[in-house]
């Protein structure tokens, strides 16, 4: 029985990956064929192709209604796409065919892949203008990046934890993806912030892929190995809200948990305590200023390089 039960278990979750991987296949495969054909704009407004880390994430979500906002102002149309998972292949076969459709301008998060640089620098030879948000590509031909300090946001975090650690304490850490440097830079950062302390020991990093789902399952396999972490934090949006979940179906009060953003339902679990305290994001700003840059690039021909949108603390 306990067998049949544990074989029904695994098929359904599965299939739920496949349903998923499949949905996100679809999805990506739609965007390309509406980029392969001739887009209609009957305003004369200028035409740029947004593309998402995450499509459906909340984070971007936001992002993309900042720039929406800011383009109406600006007689710009935004076309949002993206894959519907953290899938870096699928975002590098948008960049190739949005550039192909010779948009206006392309706004994108920067990946530190070389074929990813050869098709910036492809853009820019055509005289596409890219501007990198969220992540940067500070090697590429884009002409700016428009986001987070993450290098600071990881010292913001580690100062949090110094304010609070008083006795050893052991850390677990689950951050939203190993490939994205903007996640590296704030763990980085946060690592050596602490590392100044010695009650403090880091004991486990794990990935959540940008999945609250799998942030969760992460956080239960973690505090099964090691049950003396006394606190974890979360480094990508969802984290926080799933390493929440995942205590909770522990049963856990004794982990106090740090995240990063205000999503979905962040704020009701900071104001219940669950989680202690949120190195905040702007993203809708970030979406705001990609479009306010493009808008000065075709005016005048020249932007700021790096243009930085401070992040805030929220606390109960």
């Amino acid at each position: 029985m306990v067998r049949r039960i544990c074989t029904i278990v695994l098929i359904a979750i599965v299939a739920v990956f496949l349903t998923r991987f499949v949905a996100s296949v679809v999805q990506t495969d739609n965007y390309i064929s509406q980029l392969d054909g001739t887009y209609n704009n009957q305003l004369d407004q200028k035409h740029i192709i947004f593309i998402a880390q995450q499509v459906d994430n909340p984070f971007w979500k936001q992002m993309e209604q900042g720039a929406n906002d800011s383009a109406k102002k600006l007689n710009m149309d935004i076309q949002y796409i993206g894959p519907s998972t953290n899938n870096i292949q699928e975002q590098i076969l948008l960049l190739q065919k949005a550039i192909a459709s010779t948009p206006d301008a392309i706004i994108a998060q920067g990946i530190p892949d070389p074929h990813y640089i050869d098709l910036i620098a492809h853009a820019s030879a055509k005289q596409i203008p890219i501007v990198t948000v969220d992540m940067d590509s500070p090697e590429s031909d884009r002409i700016a990046y428009i986001g987070t300090d993450h290098q600071l946001a990881g010292q913001q975090m580690g100062e949090l934890i110094l304010q609070q650690v008083s006795d050893y304490t052991e850390i677990g850490v689950i951050i939203g993806s190993e490939q994205a440097s903007n996640q590296t830079m704030r763990l980085e950062a946060f690592q050596e912030k602490v590392s100044a302390q010695p009650l403090i020991n880091i004991v486990d990093i794990r990935s959540s892929n940008i999945s609250k789902l799998e942030a969760a399952k992460q956080t239960v396999d973690m505090m099964k190995k090691n049950p003396n972490i006394n606190i974890i934090v979360g480094f990508s949006g969802l984290d926080a809200i799933g390493i929440v979940e995942g205590l909770q179906s522990m049963e856990n009060n004794n982990v106090t948990v740090y995240g990063f953003d205000n999503l979905s339902n962040t704020e009701q679990l900071l104001s219940q305590g669950l989680i202690k305290a949120s190195i905040v994001q702007q993203p809708a700003q970030i979406g705001i200023q990609a479009i306010e840059t493009l808008n000065q690039y075709f005016q005048h021909g020249n932007v700021q390089n790096k243009q930085y949108i401070k992040t805030t603390i929220v606390t109960k």
